[in-house]
């Protein structure tokens, strides 16, 4: 009996690293849903347009992707059950015919364009134009055929859009990468010992040490942070902070954890529990018997 695709929303065209990182997860067993920007994602996610959504977090290069974090903040019924790693390389694309030398202008994701500004440094006669996606440029660039109008996108969106590779490899660093979390309407259940990661979004109390008091009881029980990124809440001078930690899956002083953390902030979201990323896998992923992959 043949199963469905899973259907996973992702920001941008088709061609666009997000793709990839779907490619990665599911391994041709899924859909790509195309959206505008990361609201419309995560909104597809909660009508049940789509299984899951697959929405960039941080790159090496530029950090946190504050678009991505404002738009899981703004959504309080997704939850985060997966992640997965891409290795980014982006390549200077142009129509067919075009030259790296007859090129004038460059139409890239604002992201991508950061991630590459040792190469327009270099190159101070190009012009540059923020535009929503690397796959989108890549489409436009395709559409126009003008050989002085360029992209920057990945190869894979040269090869689908019939495109020249320019200047191959132009990001700042051979080793860039994009961290992408896989976002769903339910919490993921996850084998007793999984290696896994917890996410979650903390504000504190406007008074001296509140932050370190919600922090505390991860020193305290032996908890390793991954990571602590702030954006802020929309009032003035105020912030909330998006923090991970490792741990296994089903130990109980993480409840224990959590819990403490809770009473010290003002307000504790917890965003998901997922398998940590790792490279053998191609991603954090699990298996149910039935049509959607489970994370």
């Amino acid at each position: 009996m043949s199963t469905a695709p899973v259907r996973v929303a992702f920001q941008g065209e088709l061609g666009a690293f997000s793709e990839e990182a779907i490619q990665q997860i599911w391994l041709g067993g899924a859909e790509p849903l195309p959206h505008r920007d990361f609201g419309d994602v995560i909104r597809a996610v909660q009508s049940g347009v789509a299984d899951r959504g697959v929405i960039p977090i941080e790159n090496t290069i530029v950090g946190g992707i504050a678009a991505a974090h404002d738009a899981i903040t703004a959504a309080a019924d997704v939850h985060a059950t997966g992640e997965t790693v891409v290795n980014v390389h982006h390549c200077l694309l142009g129509p067919p015919g075009a030259t790296f030398a007859g090129v004038k202008m460059v139409l890239s994701h604002p992201v991508a364009l950061a991630q590459c500004g040792k190469f327009f440094a270099a190159n101070p006669r190009l012009e540059v134009h923020p535009v929503y996606d690397t796959g989108g440029a890549a489409l436009d660039v395709s559409n126009v055929g003008d050989p002085e109008i360029s992209a920057v996108a990945s190869r894979n969106a040269a090869q689908r859009y019939k495109l020249a590779v320019l200047a191959p490899d132009i990001e700042d660093r051979a080793d860039n990468q994009t961290r992408f979390l896989v976002l769903a309407r339910e919490p993921e259940v996850l084998p007793v010992g999984t290696p896994a990661r917890t996410a979650v979004i903390i504000t504190h109390e406007d008074r001296p040490g509140s932050l370190l008091r919600v922090m505390e009881p991860l020193a305290r029980h032996g908890m390793d942070i991954r990571r602590l990124e702030s954006r802020p809440t929309g009032d003035p001078w105020s912030y909330l902070f998006f923090l991970e930690f490792d741990h296994a899956y089903g130990e109980p002083v993480v409840d224990v954890v959590l819990k403490e953390m809770a009473a010290a902030a003002r307000v504790l979201r917890v965003l998901g529990t997922f398998p940590r990323w790792n490279p053998g896998r191609r991603g954090s992923i699990g298996w149910r018997s039935g049509s959607i992959p489970a994370f």
